[in-house]
C-alpha cells in the first residue's frame, strides 16, 4: 500500500480528500539558432519564436532571468504559479540578426551562453561583443558555455584525472575572464557543451561558484542539483506549442537521489538500470507514472519512495535519455516531469557530436 499524507476536509455532508499541493518550478527553454537556413534540429524560426514569446505573455507566465530564478530557490520564496526562463546556447550570429527585433518588442529577460574562443576563431558565425552588449539593453545576460565547446568529459591521451580536471577548470575560468573583460562582472552561470557532465565537473563548477545547466528536460525546482539543472529543448520538433505548453506547465518531481550518479556510462553498459529516490509522493499516484526511453515505454517498479527501471534495449553509442511524467493530483492538467541523460561511449571512449 502506498503511504501518502492526505488532508481530509468536510464540505457540506461529505469528506473530501485533498493531496498536498504541488510545488512550482521554472521551465527553462533552450534554443540555439534562429532561422530557417540553419540545421533544423537546433533551429527555431522567427515565427516560431514569436509564437513562444506571445504564449508566455498571453498566458501570464513570469519570465525570470536565471539569476532571479536562482534567488527564488535559494531564499525559499514561493515561485509564481507559472514561471519560465529563456536561454540560447553558443551565441550564433543569427540570434542577433534574426532575433533583435523580437527582443526589442518583448523586453523579456534571456540568457546567451557563449564560447569566447570560438568567437575569436570564427567571427563570421558568432555574435561580436558589441552585438552582445546591444542585446544586454533588451534583457540579455551573457554567460559561460566554456571557452572551446569541447566534450568536457573526454580525456586526452595519457592525461590523468587531475590533469583533465585542471584543464577543464582553466577552460571555464579563462572563458569567464574574457566575458568579464568585455562586459564587466557577470553572474556565474554555466551551460555544459552538448549537455555532457559528470560528478567531478559538477563539483568543480560548484567550487568555482557556478550554477550549471544541462540539456535534459524537466523544470528547475527546489531539489534540482545546482550543477545539473534541466532545460527543455524548444527547437525543431520541440517547437510546436501543442507539446511545448505541457512542458512549460510541468512540475519538478522531488528527486533527492539518482543512481548511477554519472551520466557517462561504460561502453559495455548497454542497458543501464536507473534508481530514483523521492522526497515525497504526496501529490501523485505512482501507478500513473509513464516512463520512456526514446519511443519505448518502460514501467517503473516502486518500493516506497524509490522507483527503478532498466533500458528496454541496448542504447546506441552517443547521447540518450529517459523521461518520466506523472499527473499532479492538486493541479489539474499539469504533470511532474523528470529526465535522466545517459551517454554510452564507443570502445575508444568517444561518441558523435
Amino acid at each position: 500500500m502506498w503511504l501518502r499524507r492526505l488532508l481530509f476536509v468536510f464540505v457540506g455532508s461529505a469528506w473530501l480528500v485533498i493531496s498536498h499541493p504541488a510545488a512550482a518550478g521554472i521551465a527553462i527553454l533552450q534554443y540555439h539558432h534562429i532561422g530557417d537556413d540553419t540545421p533544423r534540429v537546433t533551429s527555431v524560426t522567427v515565427a516560431e519564436l514569436e509564437a513562444h514569446l506571445d504564449y508566455l505573455v498571453e498566458q501570464d507566465f513570469t519570465v525570470l532571468s536565471l539569476t532571479e530564478a536562482a534567488a527564488y530557490l535559494a531564499e525559499g520564496k514561493p515561485l509564481p504559479a507559472r514561471a519560465a526562463a529563456i536561454t540560447f546556447d553558443d551565441g550564433w550570429l543569427n540570434v542577433y540578426t534574426e532575433g533583435l527585433e523580437l527582443f526589442k518588442k518583448y523586453q523579456l529577460p534571456f540568457t546567451i551562453f557563449v564560447n569566447p574562443a570560438l568567437m575569436r576563431e570564427t567571427p563570421h558565425l558568432y555574435m561580436s561583443w558589441d552585438q552582445l552588449r546591444e542585446l544586454q539593453k533588451y534583457g540579455a545576460t551573457i554567460a559561460n558555455h566554456s571557452n572551446s565547446h569541447s566534450h568536457m568529459t573526454w580525456r586526452l591521451e595519457g592525461e590523468s584525472d587531475c590533469e583533465w580536471l585542471a584543464r577543464q577548470r582553466a577552460d571555464v575560468v579563462e572563458a569567464q575572464a574574457e566575458i568579464e573583460a568585455e562586459l564587466g562582472e557577470q553572474p556565474k552561470l554555466f551551460a555544459y557543451p552538448f549537455g555532457e557532465y559528470n560528478p567531478a565537473l559538477e563539483q568543480m563548477l560548484l567550487e568555482e561558484g557556478y550554477i550549471a545547466f544541462g540539456q535534459h528536460s524537466g523544470p528547475w525546482g527546489k531539489y534540482s542539483p545546482p550543477a545539473a539543472i534541466p532545460r527543455f529543448p524548444a527547437s525543431a520538433q520541440y517547437s510546436k506549442l501543442a507539446t511545448l505548453q505541457t512542458k512549460l506547465l510541468s512540475l519538478p518531481l522531488p528527486v533527492i537521489a539518482v543512481e548511477p550518479e554519472n551520466m557517462i556510462l561504460e561502453h559495455e553498459t548497454k542497458r543501464p538500470h536507473l534508481q530514483v529516490s523521492l522526497k515525497d509522493q504526496d501529490d501523485f499516484m505512482p501507478g500513473q507514472m509513464n516512463c520512456f526511453f526514446g519511443s519505448e515505454v518502460v514501467q517503473p517498479l516502486w518500493a516506497g519512495l524509490t522507483f527503478t527501471l532498466q533500458a528496454p534495449k541496448a542504447l546506441p553509442v552517443g547521447r540518450s535519455r529517459i523521461n518520466c511524467t506523472v499527473p499532479s493530483q492538486s493541479k489539474s492538467g499539469r504533470f511532474y516531469w523528470f529526465s535522466q541523460p545517459f551517454v554510452r561511449p564507443d570502445a575508444n571512449g568517444r561518441w558523435p557530436d
